[in-house]
């Protein structure tokens, strides 16, 4: 039963992991889906004509195409999403507004094209009862749509605050497609660094990040990042 006003949550991983994603075609995106991705995530921030990031958001000196971040991939699963960065998966069902995108795990094949037309295959990589939440993690391959060539892959962590307790506490359920190994561990060394970089996000930084499709109202709507449990607007710096 629900409180509070929420829907209730609930996991079915039998009729979860059963799903079959139906492929996406994207539009393609242009240069200039690029270059607001770049200035989302702070190019150009500090500095308007920063000789080491104008040419993420300018065509400069005979270049050609601007230069796309590689993280930019990372939007591609936001086409699989209703834009607030929810997939609907028969069998898990949670309360939207506790949503949080827990990381990202990114594979990248080939240079990023700064206009491409691509499809996406999806598939869920992941199923983690957590007690009080559910860790969904939804894994997404994206390949050129001309050639077939494989781009990127991104692995989406989801966790679903208020949607755990569906398995055996003792056992808790824990499901992955991928092995255990995949990502090495860093020892990171007790001593003095070699370098300091400094950076600082901008207020509004969020506001403009979610211009690039992530349209979950954590970026943009103080109430319901109040609700979430922030005390002000969710940026997502990458």
């Amino acid at each position: 039963m629900a409180t509070n006003g929420r829907p209730a949550a609930s996991v079915d991983p039998d009729v979860a992991l059963a799903y079959k994603f139906p492929e996406v075609n994207q539009l393609t995106h242009p240069p200039a889906d690029v270059a607001l991705y770049a200035l989302g995530v702070g190019a150009c921030g500090a500095d308007a004509v920063d000789d080491k990031e104008l040419h993420l958001v300018h065509h400069r000196d005979g270049q050609r195409h601007i230069k796309a971040i590689p993280t930019f991939v990372s939007l591609f699963p936001n086409k699989n999403s209703n834009g607030r960065g929810i997939i609907n998966v028969p069998g898990i069902h949670f309360d939207a507004s506790l949503l949080l995108h827990g990381q990202q795990y990114i594979e990248i094949y080939k240079p990023i094209p700064s206009c491409a037309s691509v499809v996406n295959k999806v598939k869920v990589a992941g199923l983690h009862d957590k007690g009080k939440a559910t860790i969904l993690e939804i894994e997404t391959t994206t390949s050129l749509k001309d050639s077939g060539e494989v781009l990127c892959m991104n692995r989406s962590t989801i966790f679903l605050r208020g949607a755990g307790g569906f398995s055996d506490s003792s056992r808790p359920y824990s499901y992955t497609t991928y092995p255990a190994n995949q990502i090495s561990r860093i020892s990171i060394p007790n001593s003095t660094p070699s370098a300091v970089y400094e950076d600082q996000t901008q207020q509004s930084q969020a506001l403009l990040y979610r211009l690039s499709g992530d349209y979950n109202p954590l970026h943009s709507d103080p109430m319901v990042a109040q609700v979430a449990g922030w005390l002000g607007l969710e940026s997502i710096p990458r």
